[in-house]
């Protein structure tokens, strides 16, 4: 029963949900982000097992979506045994070998996933290679290239301040939607803020470091920003398939990894690929 005629109560109720999802934002970016940044400095086995941590939390999540309930737990178990062997199996031979060698052990072992439909197992497939390429990448990256930690530290600070700036000036400008039937509040104006955004940080790099150059760095920021909103839009578009709002709960209040580390799927994969091409750090273009 309304106590209120004018729906005060409802309003209230309202406030008070989108309050406490505040507070379990907040309180987890106040845990998760300090402890994210000691890994990345500290590097070595330390950081290479947070990484797994994460590639396992995201395998998990993919479980969940491809999986119905009943084989969820068994699909799950499938994932963990493929993400542990392949780590274990990249750091043995090193990039790229090692990555080549994941892969194709991860391929056989899904053809063990009898229990899933061919529909199923093909998303077997990609939540493999999505969650792989980029987890080994940044390993590869911050351990076995010069100036790794600077080049892990740019990398993630760009797709952040991407996310950061197109969700500013959407919100502020609004405008034409990007893509209305995938992703409703993305807007082009989100995509220009993304871009000064991650823009913004390639300057402060380039003053921060002598060997990092503006001229290159530009052209590096918006690619960044164009790939990091394509897996935004891509994570959304597979989460439209399977009709969930969020990948997980992993995260409180902010969902699940996949939901956080999109921009991440696929921004790493490009910068290792175009790392491994040019034999240097993107930040010695």
């Amino acid at each position: 029963m309304k106590i209120f005629k004018d729906g005060r109560i409802e309003y209230l109720s309202a406030l008070n949900e989108r309050f406490g999802d505040l507070c379990k934002r907040v309180i987890s970016s106040l845990v998760l982000l300090p402890a994210t940044g000691l890994l990345i400095w500290i590097g070595g086995l330390a950081f290479d097992i947070g990484i797994l941590i994460v590639a396992s939390c995201m395998l998990w999540e993919w479980g969940g979506l491809i999986a119905s309930p009943f084989d969820r737990y068994r699909t799950r178990l499938i994932l963990a045994v493929v993400m542990l062997v392949c780590f274990l199996m990249a750091l043995a031979f090193c990039f790229p070998a090692g990555m080549v060698c994941a892969l194709l052990f991860a391929s056989i072992l899904t053809l063990f996933a009898k229990h899933l439909r061919i529909v199923e197992q093909i998303w077997l497939g990609v939540a493999i290679i999505m969650t792989i390429i980029p987890t080994l990448g940044i390993v590869w990256m911050r351990s076995y290239i010069e100036f790794g930690l600077e080049t892990v530290i740019y990398v993630i600070t760009s797709v952040v301040a991407t996310d950061i700036g197109a969700y500013v000036s959407g919100s502020i400008i609004g405008g034409p939607k990007l893509l209305p039937k995938v992703s409703p509040s993305k807007t082009w104006a989100g995509l220009g803020g993304g871009i000064a955004s991650s823009m913004l940080i390639a300057t402060i790099f380039t003053i921060v470091l002598e060997e990092a150059r503006i001229p290159a760095l530009v052209p590096i920021a918006i690619c960044i920003t164009l790939v990091a909103q394509i897996g935004d839009l891509l994570e959304s578009a597979i989460k439209r398939h399977f009709n969930v709002k969020d990948s997980g709960t992993l995260i409180p209040g902010h969902g699940g990894v996949l939901d956080r580390v999109d921009g991440m799927m696929t921004v790493l994969p490009m910068v290792t690929f175009a790392i491994w091409i040019s034999g240097r750090s993107v930040l010695k273009w």
